[in-house]
């Protein structure tokens, strides 16, 4: 059967073939011959493109058929409202003769972009008739200018101010492309706050040193951070918390110690960089917390972070049987130091100088390991009687910290100070201007041989003798402990109805500038006689053993002293409650009673809930700089 069908229409073809070519011949119009350049788009032309600040444009080649004589070609470019702006292309495309290709350069205004936002234009050949029918004729482009900031991995944040003491949270670190000294953390608060934080980034920059930073030739290499708004993170308030840097406070770059890089990786990356923000808090009548000291620190992915931390406390003195003095010290080293070095100086050296000598060879030095050390020294060569003991941890030839002591020594002579014992202190300087209650505790008390009635109470605020639940605090919100063992207060009440506590530091400093008190009657001293003061009522006085200072009248409340902090003058001790119960007293007891109900008072604040941040907010109202006015006498 299948061979008979395939047969039968062989059979067929002639007949078909004959009855075709009895047919009148079909009419045919030929094309027209072909003219002009006959332009046109080849068809792997690229069509999506992205561009960069550093490289602003794209470019598309043009193709003709017709080669024989230079050729210009005008070109119709359409975009929208939005790309117009964005575009600039040529209106023509110029043909060399000879050439079958012409190149168009498209420049890119990269400042009228958003960040990975497509932006389209269309570019067509404006004459239908230099371009062929056969290919295509117009072209649309797609063109977009990516976000410049690339992602690093995932580093460690620690923020004292809001976050968990000592706590660190994992935070994407990028780094843009463009300027690699420019970093982000990606919703560094998101662990700590929730949803509360407005930013998402955290934005810093790390300035060489001697670049010009807003006219400022910097000093060293320093961190400069955005404003972070952190939100309204405390219920109590309606307006934002914005951490800023201190440059936004005009705090000249001598002020800007906390924000540095503390480390770099061997890559070049940075290991750990330190952020120290001022919080500002947005409230109708303006406020502010010199928090420097609350540091953020920032661990980059692949960094491991080292334990080179050093304390040093002074326990005496010893001399030798060659009759060479040495400073003894309790020295207490992080994990990772194996290079501390110590050496005896003046009290007024500069300790990160001593340090910086040191790491340079320039200074002979005793090498140290932790527990007790034993550092010569002479104490004739170097003068006074005020030393300290310098201890500096060295790494790769750099100083990784520094550590110091103070002490004083008299040589062969007798110690002008004397023990009285241990009596009461009523602190109303650093507890007021933090906004906390006062704290009544045990100090040494000592008196001058020479000067009865010259007192210096030992350490008050060292944080081995502030009291324990008070320094817990402050050292898990500023990242910092209170005064370094040395700071002694001096109260002069050699005219028991004419006591004051004259200017002096007290060893704290929390950003802005080494804290010193006086008391009110203090500051007229220089202008004003004894006898003009006392009758004033501006001067204090011992009864029964306790010595009690005036408290004055301000806008806001009242104050016995000036707290002074780098260029900053504020009232201070103001509870008024600033008082020195001296050892033996008849009031010995009742403030016994009083240390001890003072610190159950500070237990039961501590468990409340919302303290951290109160205390933040009440040391902001507290810190009220104004005019001061001679007395009215």
């Amino acid at each position: 059967m299948k061979f008979n069908k395939i047969l039968s229409f062989a059979l067929v073809l002639p007949a078909l073939a004959a009855l075709f070519s009895c047919a009148d011949e079909a009419d045919y119009t030929p094309a027209a011959p072909v003219s002009g350049p006959q332009v046109y788009f080849h068809e792997g032309v690229k069509t999506d493109w992205t561009v960069t600040p550093l490289e602003p444009s794209f470019s598309f080649d043009l193709t003709r058929v017709v080669t024989d004589s230079e050729a210009n070609v005008e070109l119709k470019v359409v975009a929208d409202e939005a790309s117009m702006p964005v575009f600039n292309i040529p209106s023509a495309a110029v043909f060399q003769a000879g050439s079958k290709t012409a190149t168009i350069e498209c420049l890119v205004n990269t400042d009228a972009m958003e960040y990975d936002k497509p932006y389209t234009v269309t570019v067509s050949i404006a004459n239908e008739e230099e371009a062929t029918m056969y290919a295509q004729s117009s072209v649309t482009f797609t063109v977009t200018l990516p976000a410049p900031w690339i992602s690093l991995g995932v580093g460690k944040f620690a923020e004292n101010f809001l976050g968990e003491a000592g706590k660190y949270y994992d935070v994407e670190i990028l780094q843009n492309e463009l300027q690699p000294n420019t970093f982000r953390l990606v919703e560094p608060y998101a662990e700590i706050l929730g949803d509360i934080a407005v930013d998402k980034y955290l934005e810093f920059a790390i300035w060489p040193k001697g670049s010009d930073f807003k006219g400022i030739t910097l000093d060293a290499e320093y961190v400069v951070f955005n404003d972070y708004n952190m939100g309204e993170w405390n219920s109590n308030y309606a307006e934002d918390i914005y951490a800023l840097h201190p440059y936004r406070f005009g705090r000249t770059p001598d002020k800007w110690t906390y924000n540095v890089v503390l480390d770099y990786q061997e890559n070049g990356m940075p290991g750990e960089v330190s952020l120290a923000p001022i919080y500002y808090l947005m409230i109708e009548d303006g406020g502010w917390d010199k928090s420097e000291a609350n540091t953020i620190s920032i661990l980059f992915p692949g960094y491991v972070k080292s334990d080179y931390t050093a304390s040093v406390d002074y326990t005496g003195i010893f001399t030798a049987k060659d009759a060479t003095v040495y400073a003894s010290a309790q020295l207490t080293l992080g994990a990772d130091v194996t290079d501390a070095q110590a050496i005896v100086m003046p009290l007024d050296a500069d300790a990160a100088a001593v340090a910086d000598a040191i790491a340079a060879g320039e200074l002979e030095t005793t090498k140290v390991e932790a527990g007790r050390i034993e550092v010569p020294f002479n104490a004739e060569e170097l003068g006074g009687n005020n030393f300290q003991i310098v201890v500096a941890v060295l790494a790769d030839g750099a100083v990784k910290t520094v550590a110091s002591t103070s002490f004083e020594y008299y040589g062969g002579g007798k110690n002008p100070w004397q023990s009285l014992g241990t009596g009461y202190y009523t602190d109303d300087i650093l507890s007021s201007m933090w906004g906390l209650p006062t704290v009544t505790y045990e100090v040494e008390i000592l008196e001058h041989t020479e000067n009865a009635g010259m007192y210096r109470l030992v350490n008050p605020y060292n944080n081995q003798v502030y009291p324990a639940e008070y320094v817990e605090e402050f050292a898990s919100q500023l990242g910092n402990s209170l005064a370094p063992a040395g700071y002694n207060l001096e109260v002069n009440a050699m005219d028991p109805e004419g006591v004051y506590i004259p200017a002096q530091s007290l060893g704290m400093d929390f950003g802005d500038g080494e804290w010193a008190f006086e008391t009110e009657g203090s500051r007229y001293l220089a202008k004003y006689d004894m006898a003009t003061l006392k009758k004033a009522g501006y001067m204090g006085a011992i009864v029964d053993g306790v010595i009690k200072f005036p408290a004055f009248k301000f806008a806001n409340g009242i104050y016995q002293g000036i707290l002074y902090e780098g260029s900053g003058a504020y009232y201070a001790a103001t509870t008024g409650e600033l008082e020195i119960v001296l050892p033996g007293s008849n009031a010995f007891a009742r403030n016994m009673a009083t240390a001890k109900a003072n610190t159950a008072k500070r237990n039961a604040l501590k468990k409340s809930s919302g303290v951290k941040a109160d205390m933040k907010l009440k040391k902001i109202f507290n810190l009220q700089a104004e005019k001061f006015n001679a007395p009215n006498f």
